[in-house]
């Protein structure tokens, strides 16, 4: 079994251990893979929870190092980024592909870049305007990021809907979208084991809209040794329990 989508300390809002630390828990629960996809760096630090761009070499070279030590388990290097039109047009994410020593990016969209206005981001709207557009802004930017083929996965996609409280058609009409543009580029779509613990994140009404032969991942999203533990013995149960199949 493989452990998918795992932070660190460097990000902020994750327990403050070293990473050799979930490998160890790793290789004792029996896991075949590891995968690390902190939160990714920006040029400038312009956002919160996440890694300092100063962090990146350090996070990339220590985790190489663990790569090498543990040959028992197949440790992955990535990051988890948000798609911005700004930073793609600077290279950005170019340059991060180019590293050689980070496998992935995964597609987590957090927050978007407003459309026309480089460099000015949802977080800075009134709570009023994003509870009735963050998932519309969302959902785009996820589409883009899909069709800019930079992203190997598309982290969390029902997580864009945690303001709505009433499922509606626009709603569905943009699952469909990036359902199918991930069917389309041939990205899997994560199952979120954070989400599904928070009712507000994991909505069936997106799943049910997936169809059974789609691409998915399962992602831990741990942000401690003990959220990925009990991930790892729970992901069966949790996802028999909420698949809408």
């Amino acid at each position: 079994m493989e452990i998918f989508h795992v932070h660190t300390y460097r990000c902020g809002h994750a327990e403050n251990v070293p990473d050799e630390e979930y490998v160890k828990k790793a290789v004792s629960l029996g896991a075949d893979e590891i995968w690390f996809t902190d939160h990714a760096p920006f040029p400038g630090d312009p956002f919160g929870s996440r890694m300092n761009y100063a962090q990146l070499d350090e996070y990339l070279s220590t985790l190489f190092s663990l790569k090498q030590k543990y040959t028992e388990i197949r440790i992955h290097i990535g990051l988890e980024a948000e798609y911005f039109p700004g930073f793609d047009k600077s290279g950005y994410y170019d340059y991060l592909r180019s590293l050689d020593k980070p496998e992935i990016l995964l597609l987590g969209q957090h927050m978007a870049e407003m459309p026309g206005t480089p460099h000015a981001y949802s977080f800075s709207e009134s709570r009023e305007y994003l509870d009735e557009n963050e998932y519309r802004l969302l959902g785009n930017a996820i589409l883009q990021g899909i069709r800019s083929g930079h992203f190997y996965a598309v982290a969390h996609p029902d997580r864009i809907f945690r303001r709505c409280n009433e499922w509606t058609e626009d709603m569905e009409n943009i699952s469909i979208k990036i359902i199918q543009a991930a069917a389309d580029a041939g990205m899997p779509l994560e199952m979120n084991l954070s989400s599904v613990e928070s009712p507000e994140l994991y909505r069936k009404e997106f799943w049910r809209l997936v169809p059974e032969n789609a691409k998915r991942i399962t992602g831990f999203d741990a942000h401690s040794v003990d959220q990925m533990e009990y991930r790892f013995n729970e992901a069966a149960v949790r996802l028999r329990e909420f698949r809408p199949f």
